[in-house]
């Protein structure tokens, strides 16, 4: 199953590159014109084009939670630094666990460091 990835503005434009070179199709904020858009027009965007949002902050977290459970997917990368490295280990290890693939990541919220996650559905 291939997804649309949006990677957020808090993380680099580089890492939409890297998930491109993985094989999936992703976008930077700044490829879509959302560079300093507040979270509801991003999310507007994400759902419109049934777009998985990548962050790596919580903020899409609660809103996903509070207000668009079952509507919108997110992925948070939990990293030590935001340096690219960190960013594309999260997403390896998500790669490499097949968890960018699945339809499981739909509608739902993803918390992930480079060695685990977790899966919350709507």
């Amino acid at each position: 199953m291939k997804h649309l990835f949006f990677v957020d503005e808090s993380l680099s434009p580089e890492l939409a590159i890297k998930l491109a070179q993985l094989g999936y199709s992703a976008r930077h904020a700044r490829e879509v014109q959302l560079k300093g858009a507040d979270d509801e027009k991003v999310v507007e965007w994400a759902i419109k084009n049934k777009a998985v949002i990548i962050a790596g902050d919580l903020d899409f977290g609660e809103l996903w939670y509070w207000r668009y459970r079952g509507k919108l997917s997110v992925i948070i990368l939990r990293t030590k630094s935001y340096k690219i490295e960190s960013q594309y280990k999260v997403i390896r290890f998500l790669h490499d666990n097949n968890m960018l693939k699945t339809g499981k990541i739909i509608n739902s919220l993803v918390i992930s460091t480079s060695s685990r996650y977790r899966i919350r559905t709507a």
